[in-house]
Protein backbone atom coordinates (compact mmCIF):
# COMPACT_ATOMS: atom_id res chain seq x y z
CA UNK A 1 0.00 0.00 0.00
CA UNK A 2 1.31 3.38 -0.99
CA UNK A 3 1.16 6.31 1.56
CA UNK A 4 0.07 9.02 -1.13
CA UNK A 5 1.68 11.84 1.76
CA UNK A 6 5.10 10.35 1.02
CA UNK A 7 5.08 12.24 -2.21
CA UNK A 8 5.51 15.60 -0.96
CA UNK A 9 8.10 17.00 -3.52
CA UNK A 10 7.39 18.59 -6.67
CA UNK A 11 10.40 17.84 -9.32
CA UNK A 12 11.01 17.78 -13.37
CA UNK A 13 11.88 15.09 -15.27
CA UNK A 14 13.69 16.40 -18.45
CA UNK A 15 16.02 15.50 -21.48
CA UNK A 16 17.98 18.11 -23.16
CA UNK A 17 17.27 18.47 -26.92
CA UNK A 18 19.02 20.17 -29.88
CA UNK A 19 16.66 22.52 -31.34
CA UNK A 20 16.88 24.42 -34.46
CA UNK A 21 15.33 27.56 -34.22
CA UNK A 22 14.17 29.36 -37.72
CA UNK A 23 17.18 31.09 -38.96
CA UNK A 24 19.10 27.48 -38.86
CA UNK A 25 20.94 27.69 -35.34
CA UNK A 26 20.64 24.91 -33.41
CA UNK A 27 20.75 25.11 -29.83
CA UNK A 28 20.10 22.83 -26.25
CA UNK A 29 16.60 23.45 -24.79
CA UNK A 30 15.15 21.58 -21.67
CA UNK A 31 12.17 19.16 -22.55
CA UNK A 32 10.10 18.41 -19.55
CA UNK A 33 8.95 14.83 -20.23
CA UNK A 34 6.93 14.74 -16.75
CA UNK A 35 6.50 16.87 -13.18
CA UNK A 36 5.35 14.86 -10.37
CA UNK A 37 5.28 14.79 -7.39
CA UNK A 38 8.27 12.14 -5.59
CA UNK A 39 9.51 10.99 -2.32
CA UNK A 40 13.37 12.26 -1.74
CA UNK A 41 15.68 10.39 0.01
CA UNK A 42 19.35 11.62 0.66
CA UNK A 43 22.22 9.50 1.70
CA UNK A 44 23.27 10.06 5.43
CA UNK A 45 26.72 11.31 5.75
CA UNK A 46 27.39 8.64 8.75
CA UNK A 47 26.15 6.29 5.84
CA UNK A 48 29.34 7.39 3.48
CA UNK A 49 31.74 7.74 6.23
CA UNK A 50 31.00 4.42 8.07
CA UNK A 51 31.14 2.61 3.94
CA UNK A 52 34.42 4.69 3.58
CA UNK A 53 32.67 6.57 0.33
CA UNK A 54 33.59 9.33 -1.42
CA UNK A 55 30.90 12.28 -1.26
CA UNK A 56 31.03 12.91 -4.45
CA UNK A 57 29.82 9.54 -4.76
CA UNK A 58 26.14 10.33 -2.29
CA UNK A 59 23.14 9.35 -4.17
CA UNK A 60 19.84 11.05 -4.07
CA UNK A 61 17.00 8.59 -4.40
CA UNK A 62 13.55 10.11 -6.20
CA UNK A 63 11.00 7.86 -5.96
CA UNK A 64 7.42 8.79 -8.04
CA UNK A 65 3.97 7.01 -9.07
CA UNK A 66 4.99 4.45 -12.13
CA UNK A 67 4.93 6.29 -15.29
CA UNK A 68 5.90 4.86 -18.86
CA UNK A 69 6.63 7.68 -20.12
CA UNK A 70 9.53 8.21 -17.84
CA UNK A 71 10.77 4.47 -17.96
CA UNK A 72 10.34 4.63 -21.98
CA UNK A 73 12.24 7.73 -22.51
CA UNK A 74 14.89 6.67 -19.99
CA UNK A 75 15.91 3.56 -21.80
CA UNK A 76 15.04 5.14 -25.15
CA UNK A 77 17.18 8.18 -25.02
CA UNK A 78 20.37 5.89 -23.79
CA UNK A 79 19.54 6.85 -20.03
CA UNK A 80 20.22 10.87 -20.56
CA UNK A 81 17.19 11.67 -18.13
CA UNK A 82 17.64 14.54 -15.83
CA UNK A 83 15.87 16.03 -12.95
CA UNK A 84 15.58 19.31 -10.78
CA UNK A 85 14.20 20.01 -7.93
CA UNK A 86 15.48 22.79 -5.25
CA UNK A 87 17.57 24.57 -8.06
CA UNK A 88 19.92 21.29 -8.40
CA UNK A 89 19.77 19.40 -11.88
CA UNK A 90 21.13 15.29 -11.02
CA UNK A 91 21.53 13.11 -13.60
CA UNK A 92 19.63 9.42 -13.52
CA UNK A 93 21.94 7.15 -13.19
CA UNK A 94 19.84 3.97 -12.90
CA UNK A 95 15.73 3.11 -13.07
CA UNK A 96 14.36 0.73 -10.98
CA UNK A 97 10.32 -0.10 -11.80
CA UNK A 98 9.81 -1.74 -7.78
CA UNK A 99 9.35 -4.98 -7.56
CA UNK A 100 7.98 -4.96 -11.59
CA UNK A 101 4.87 -4.14 -10.20
CA UNK A 102 4.18 -0.77 -12.41
CA UNK A 103 3.27 1.01 -9.20
CA UNK A 104 6.18 2.94 -8.21
CA UNK A 105 9.78 3.93 -10.04
CA UNK A 106 12.14 4.83 -7.97
CA UNK A 107 15.28 6.66 -9.60
CA UNK A 108 18.75 6.63 -8.01
CA UNK A 109 20.16 9.75 -9.22
CA UNK A 110 23.89 11.98 -8.65
CA UNK A 111 23.62 16.01 -8.30
CA UNK A 112 25.80 17.44 -10.77
CA UNK A 113 28.10 20.25 -9.51
CA UNK A 114 29.56 22.87 -12.04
Amino acid sequence: MINAGDYDKKISIYQVKEVEDNDGFVSKQDHIILEPFAKVKTTKGYTLITSGSDFEKAYTNFTIRYSKKVEDTYYDSNRKVYIKYKNNVYTVEYLNNIDEANIELEMQCKRITK
